[in-house]
């Protein structure tokens, strides 16, 4: 393009900015005074709410006071004989912790055989029971129960020591079972006649056995 044709290019912009302005340029001036620019834009606050979560207190749990187990230890009851004030003769309960572990009516029985000890014989209680007694076996068949002694049971003494000596295993025998059926046996053999004398009991034993 030539220098001439751009001084007529402007000419005609010049020329043409002036034609517009005087026209138009009126109408602008109002457009632009009638258009309220503010000072300040205020942007719409936004309240942004915290969403607090509701604090569960823990819930408190009542105080365990935790005792110490105690299990009740298991007791045996065995008869002994004694004098009463009178000089009569009685049966002396006395009683025995069972270990743990054991079958009680047999540690009865074996405790029994032993005799009163030195705490027991200070009050006077003694036994008929012979000391070479032992206890062979002690069966146990539903409600059935064997006790079964060594010959020497019914050997020594009279009439009235065999008699106290079964009426001690009588009492301490019932006194430590449950509705059982119990039995005397010597040697592996059922008793019904016991000792020199003869003496006849019935079977199973209860405190009536003697009573024929």
């Amino acid at each position: 393009m030539s220098n001439f044709a751009k001084i007529v290019i402007i000419i005609l912009l010049v020329l043409s900015f002036f034609f517009i302005r005087e026209k138009y340029g009126q109408q602008i001036s109002n457009f632009i005074s009638d258009t309220h620019i503010p000072d300040k834009i205020e942007l719409p606050k936004f309240e942004f709410f915290k969403f607090k979560k509701d604090k569960k207190e823990p819930v408190k749990k009542p105080t365990e006071i935790i005792k110490p187990q105690t299990t009740e230890k298991e007791t045996v009851v065995i008869y002994f004989l004694a004098l009463d004030s009178e000089s009569n003769g009685i049966y002396k309960k006395v009683q025995r912790e069972v270990p743990q572990g054991e079958n009680k009516l047999e540690y009865a029985i074996n405790e029994l055989l032993k005799g009163p000890n030195i705490v027991e014989k200070s009050t006077g209680a003694y036994s008929e029971i012979p000391k070479t007694t032992k206890l062979i076996s002690l069966k146990q068949n539903g409600n059935k129960v064997i006790i079964n002694f060594n010959s020497d049971f019914q050997y020594g003494g009279g009439t009235d020591s065999i008699y106290s000596r079964m009426m001690q295993l009588i009492k301490t025998s019932l006194a430590n079972t449950k509705n059982k059926k119990i039995y005397l046996y010597l040697d592996g053999k059922q008793v019904n006649i016991l000792g020199g004398e003869g003496i006849m009991i019935s079977q199973p034993l209860t405190e009536k056995s003697l009573e024929i």
